[in-house]
């Protein structure tokens, strides 16, 4: 009995999923890329952060976020101008579950869209489409 009983707690800590509960902080996050060969700023506000009321499948709490991702950048006659609202959340499918994770989001509605935070909440990076390409804004 204590043998099936200590390989039972084994078996349940090799499968458990855990998680710091990093939460993503608000605020503006701007640095500057090359889009095109034209020198663009790129900003990422975080609008609000909420819990979806879901869980994962180990009982982990998933968020949604709300971002307006802006580049803007001009050489010459040439301009770059894009806005964007976007919606993330944290909650990823894994296997025949899902599983939160504390540094990466997927876009919700845009699914080509994601970003990571670092151990702090900062954003670290967000990829997003702009018509056929893909942009990434590293912070």
């Amino acid at each position: 009995m204590k043998t099936l009983l200590i390989t039972f707690l084994l078996a349940s800590v090799a499968h458990a999923h855990e998680i710091k509960g990093t939460l993503i902080l608000k605020g503006t996050a701007k640095t500057k890329i090359v889009v095109d060969g034209i020198e663009t700023k790129c900003n990422v506000k975080v609008d609000e952060v909420k819990n979806t009321l879901t869980e994962d499948s180990f009982g982990n709490p998933a968020y949604r976020v709300w971002t307006k991702v802006e580049l803007s950048g001009k050489a010459g006659e040439i301009k770059i101008e894009h806005k964007a609202d976007l919606r993330f959340t944290n909650i990823h499918a894994s296997g025949a579950g899902t599983a939160v994770s504390d540094e990466s989001y997927i876009g919700e509605i845009e699914k080509r869209a994601s970003m990571k935070i670092d151990e702090k909440g900062r954003i670290r990076s967000i990829v997003f489409p702009v018509g056929a390409k893909a942009i990434t804004c590293t912070f």
